[in-house]
């Protein structure tokens, strides 16, 4: 019976160890959204620089980030700490990569600009324009 109870014990406690994530990780399906919006990001800033040269990449890149974070209401260093988690993870990490590559292969440009539908409409509204 002892015997019993040790391993019920052992198989609990690794079936939760499993499960369990940090508090201040991101959820992975709110990850993959916020990766997507950085991956639009930065294609965003490489074809805007292969249009104007004059511009810094690294300047527009931290600032379209910073949207991104804004309009997933989460900061720098909880995205920070959430991808850290996942990358030392790879058995969390792998699917929400694999989605992202999938979703880039599944679906065409929202616009010409390559960008979140938001997060272009943010952009144009600072400029006084329309999309």
């Amino acid at each position: 019976m002892r015997t019993f109870l040790c391993f019920l014990l052992s198989v609990l406690l690794i079936s939760c160890a499993k499960k369990e994530r940090k508090a201040d990780v991101l959820e992975p399906k709110k990850m993959r959204e916020v990766m997507w919006d950085m991956i639009r990001a930065d294609q965003y800033v490489s074809d805007l620089l292969f249009k104007d040269s004059t511009m810094k990449k690294k300047d527009e890149s931290i600032k379209l980030y910073e949207e991104v974070f804004h309009i997933h209401n989460i900061t720098r260093d909880e995205f920070k700490k959430s991808l850290d988690y996942y990358t030392s993870r790879p058995d969390l990490f792998r699917p929400i990569i694999d989605s992202l590559a999938k979703r880039k292969n599944d679906i065409a440009p929202i616009n010409n600009h390559g960008l979140r539908d938001s997060l272009i409409k943010q952009r144009f509204q600072k400029r006084g324009k329309k999309p």
